[in-house]
């Protein structure tokens, strides 16, 4: 036991020493693959596997959403917001588990529906406060998140059957790793700028790579289950250019 734990603050020691002499690079390199690779090996499995509440909220989600199409007038709710809201929240904890980047205080202040020539895009801004962990290093930076995930919605008729159904046409979801915007608000006291660099990058690949392969993905899913007379009312006439869900927050 004592050897073992003197080849752990040997360890640490060099690891210290290795930040400290500018041989950081390699290896956080090393850790921030590591970490990208556990989040991707998670993203392939499914997070649902991970957390089984994901799929019931988005359900729940799904419902919320049909529920509001059932009424002439497509009334204003904060209903949606909070289950985007838990939805996204369940995810991120499933992200720190994986990587021990902690994404939390999940905000998702309104969805817009903007009507257009062909149909209406669709916006989802997301908040969230972010906190980089390092192995030894602990909490190195904490970080403000702001992205917004869009995407396009129209209605298409069928003209090649005799009834002329309709049917909902979801474009692609946007993700840029770029537009992910990432405000430093603390970080840990001494610590060299290409750690706290290290951080924000590894920060903004990890929000990527789950808007990517995570939100996203379920997004387009929750907009393609809607039906084509649900999704004209969330898009309004065109005077109405959007519905804003989440005034009085």
């Amino acid at each position: 036991m004592w050897c073992q734990d003197k080849m752990f603050q040997l360890w640490k020691l060099v690891l210290l020493c290795g930040l400290l002499a500018g041989t950081s690079a390699s290896l956080l390199d090393i850790r921030g693959n590591d970490v990208l690779r556990k989040l991707q090996s998670g993203l392939e499995r499914g997070l649902d596997t991970f957390d089984s509440a994901l799929e019931t909220i988005f359900q729940n989600l799904k419902t919320e959403l049909e529920s509001r199409c059932s009424d002439e007038v497509v009334e204003e709710t904060q209903e949606t917001e909070n289950l985007l809201e838990q939805l996204i929240s369940r995810i991120f904890q499933v992200v720190y588990s994986l990587t021990g980047v902690r994404i939390r205080n999940v905000q998702v202040p309104d969805i817009t529906f903007e009507a257009s020539d062909n149909g209406a895009d669709v916006k989802i801004p997301i908040t969230a406060n972010i906190t980089v962990n390092l192995p030894l290093l602990g909490e190195i930076v904490d970080l403000a998140l702001n992205v917004d995930i869009q995407t396009t919605v129209s209605i298409e008729t069928d003209t090649d059957t005799e009834t002329g159904g309709s049917r909902v046409v979801v474009g692609e979801c946007t993700n840029n790793p770029e537009s992910i915007s990432l405000t430093v608000l603390h970080r840990r006291f001494g610590l060299l700028n290409s750690v706290v660099d290290f951080g924000v990058n590894l920060a903004r690949r990890v929000v990527s790579s789950v808007v990517q392969d995570e939100l996203c993905p379920r997004f387009l899913k929750l907009l393609e289950s809607l039906d084509a007379e649900c999704v004209e009312k969330l898009i309004g006439e065109p005077q109405d250019t959007q519905v804003e869900t989440g005034q009085g927050r």
